[in-house]
This record gives structure tokens, sequence and C-alpha cells, in this order.
């Protein structure tokens, strides 16, 4: 089967033991992205450092810094998606390791006007500590997922069903996709798109400088603007999310809503993609 180009973007901040696990994974892939970009909101030398010692596994790869002044998350994937080489655009999180079908499926099932949209499994302290250190390959926290439930939800695992691979030609998937997720919405981890359509909305909105929404719920509202249809991809291109704390602050929430609904129907935003030419 022929797919179009493609190229993976991971935003990443710091955590290189994290991106080691995830570049291991795509020398695993069962069908390989054209490009990889590191887009890094920052400029940490042992990010640099780290990644020099893998030009030699990833000759398709780019790493992009930018100095490290606060939250430019928005900024820093403008950037790479000014630099994709790849016509397909697949975006994931410095802290989520894709399966090996991850790239492949994403392919496979993507479609003119219509934006994928995929979620992550999310084990516990254990689970991530045994993926962190090699103790347990991602192959084998794939094929014993299902034999390992009980372990998992002792672990504390969240979205427990996300880390279940049906496929995407499987009939139950078929089935759940035609019954129960008829609304699909973006989460920023695990999202891909045609690089034309971020064109037409001017990708990410650079307003937004604070985490929660400009990533991937103002995305979604402005790719609908433009007919873009919202399609899933879960239990097909899956990923485990390695455990780590989190902040959620409900005031900074409050604030990115309330600037994305300041935006009224306008898809094309005006401080986004357009400012940037590739590579710089």
């Amino acid at each position: 089967m022929s797919y179009p180009k493609s190229t993976i973007i991971i935003s990443v901040y710091k955590d290189t033991e994290a991106l080691g696990l995830i570049l291991d994974s795509l020398i695993d892939q069962t069908y390989p992205s054209d490009q990889i970009i590191v887009s890094e909101d920052g400029d940490s030398r042992e990010m640099t450092e780290y990644l020099s010692t893998q030009s030699k596994r990833f000759t398709n790869l780019l790493h992009l810094s930018q100095p490290d002044i606060g939250w430019r998350k928005n900024r820093a994937l403008n950037r790479a998606i000014a630099s994709a080489i790849g016509e397909y655009l697949i975006f994931i999180d410095g802290d989520c390791i894709p399966y090996p079908e991850f790239i492949e499926e994403h392919l496979k099932l993507q479609e003119t006007n219509h934006v994928l949209c995929g979620r992550r499994s999310e084990p516990g302290k254990y689970f991530s500590t045994l993926l962190r250190t090699g103790k347990m390959s991602l192959k084998q926290y794939e094929s014993t997922y299902l034999w390992n439930f009980l372990a998992l939800k002792r672990d504390n695992v969240k979205h427990y069903e996300e880390g279940i691979y049906l496929g995407s030609h499987h009939p139950l998937l078929h089935l759940i996709n035609r019954f129960s997720r008829k609304n699909s919405h973006i989460v920023g981890c695990n999202f891909s798109c045609h690089k034309s359509d971020m064109i037409r909305i001017n990708g990410f909105d650079e307003d937004f400088t604070l985490p929660t929404t400009g990533e991937d719920s103002d995305i979604e509202r402005r790719m609908r603007l433009i007919h873009v249809q919202m399609k899933s991809c879960r239990n097909a291109a899956n990923m485990v999310h390695l455990d780590h704390p989190k902040n959620f602050n409900p005031e900074i929430s409050e604030q990115t809503v309330a600037i994305m609904h300041s935006k009224g129907n306008n898809s094309y935003c005006k401080k986004g993609l357009n400012q940037y030419k590739g590579d710089e």
C-alpha cells in the first residue's frame, strides 16, 4: 500500500530518558516515518548532547530548539510544521511511547479532510519505572497487556482500555467506532492531520502561552470551522504515557478556555504558522 510522506513531530522538554524510549520505538515501527522532528520548547544542553549521539541511528532526524522563556509549545510546533517535509503530520508528546504499529495505523486510517484523534494508556509508577529502566520492553508491555490487567489496576492505571491494540482492520474496532465514537476529539499527545489543513488554519495559535487548550481544543475548533472532520484512531494507533507528577491548574484552564472563546468563529489565527519558513 502506498502512503503519503509523513513527519512525526515530538514535543519535548528536558526528558531525554523518555525521548530515548520513543526513538527506540521509532526504530522498531512496522512502517517508518520519512522524517522525525524533535520539537523542543527550550534549549537544554542535555537534550542537544543526547541527540548528537543519535545522528548515526537517525539520518532523518531534525532537532529544533528555542530559548526557554516560558511555555511556548505552540511556537515550537509551528516551527516544526514549517520544517516538515511530510505531507502528513503526526503529533506526539515526549512522555508517550508509541506502539510498533503506531505510524502505520495513522497512515492507514488517514483521509482527506479528516484529523485522526488518538489516546494513550497511563500506567502508574511501577510499570512506568519498568519501561524507563528497560526491565520491561515496549513489546513486552503490549504483548502482556491483557494478562497484566490486575497488576496494572494495582498500579492505578488510567484509561486501561486505550492500551488494548485491535488494529484498524479488526471487525470489533469497526463496531466500536461505528456505534460509540462518532464524536471524537483531539488530544494533543496523539493526533495527526494533513499539513495542508494546518496551513489552512495557520497552525497553532501562539496567543496561547499557557497549556491545556491551545495545542488541542483550539486546533479542533478551527479545523471544524473549515469542515475538517474528527476521526478516531483509538485501539489502533496506541501509545503508553509514562507516569510523572502532574500539576493541573483550574485557573490556567479557565484562562485558556476564555482565550479560545474570544476568538469567535475565526478559523485562521493571526499569530501562527505563517511567521516561519522552516529550520529557523
